[in-house]
């Protein structure tokens, strides 16, 4: 019953038992074989070093799919034609959006345990929570007359109420510490 998640696993993290699971698997089902072997040849395209020898193994590696198999693997090669020049800008830079998600899905967590914020009320909710913003201590002296109200900072929130919140002049938004966010959410915080 557990052994279909052996598929999910790298072939370098599969045990000696896992790696004969597998063996007998593909020989009585070669497709199956043939499928895996596609996904661990997929992965392998992110150990390039530059976007061309991504780019050329990507294609030698969507040549290599069978017509048989070509509508299990239709939505990722649909997915890398429609964002192929965002996909391989990763090895340009080595830099992903996993940050960006991880909040993302946090964000869809607490707008499903209160039910009907605006966009607008689950971003305030997010960056205004006491707590989640990152610290910041200032080198220098903080003064009142330093201090300027939200709506010059942040236009998007132009039509919201702007009481109690301030942000220093020159002062930079740090973003919010998801490891606080997620403890809150746990504990019916937010």
């Amino acid at each position: 019953m557990h052994d279909r998640f052996i598929l999910l696993k790298r072939h370098k993290e599969l045990t000696e038992m896992d790696k004969i699971t597998i063996d007998l698997w593909t020989k009585n089902h070669p497709t199956l074989g043939i499928a895996y072997n596609l996904k661990e040849s997929f992965f392998d395209i992110w150990d390039c070093d530059s976007r061309q020898k991504a780019f050329i193994k990507y294609n030698d590696w969507k040549a290599q799919i069978p017509k048989e198999l070509q509508s299990a693997f239709e939505p990722l090669t649909k997915a890398m034609m429609n964002w192929d020049e965002e996909i391989f800008a990763y090895f340009d830079h080595r830099i992903t959006n996993a940050y960006t998600e991880s909040l993302n899905s946090l964000i869809r967590v607490i707008n499903r345990l209160g039910r009907g914020y605006s966009f607008k009320a689950l971003r305030a909710k997010i960056l205004f929570t006491e707590g989640l913003v990152k610290d910041h201590k200032p080198k220098y002296q903080k003064r009142m007359d330093d201090y300027e109200l939200r709506d010059d900072n942040f236009p998007m929130f132009e039509n919201m109420p702007t009481v109690g919140v301030v942000r220093e002049r020159g002062e930079q938004l740090r973003g919010i510490d998801i490891s606080t966010l997620i403890e809150k959410l746990e504990k019916g915080e937010l």
